[in-house]
């Protein structure tokens, strides 16, 4: 269990910093006016992808897999009756 707790912090951080690197090569390419019309600078940018890509993880993370839905769902005495 510690292994797997493990994993997914490894996986995390590695899926934090390619957004930010991914941010950082888009705000490159972007002109003032394009970050003005989104709402950002270039001071806010990377660190705003970087939180809105950790509230999608956080998402992900605290909503129940298909899985343990499906095992929810189902009546444990009927299993395997059809």
């Amino acid at each position: 269990m510690k292994g797997k707790i493990m994993f997914k912090k490894f996986y995390r951080a590695m899926i934090l910093s390619r957004a930010a690197s991914a941010a950082n090569e888009t705000l490159k390419t972007l002109s003032d006016r394009q970050l003005d019309d989104m709402g950002l600078s270039r001071a806010t940018f990377v660190s705003e992808i970087v939180n809105s890509v950790r509230k999608d993880l956080d998402a992900a993370e605290s909503s129940p897999s298909t899985r343990q839905m499906i095992n929810q769902i189902i009546n444990p005495n009927l299993a395997g009756s059809v």
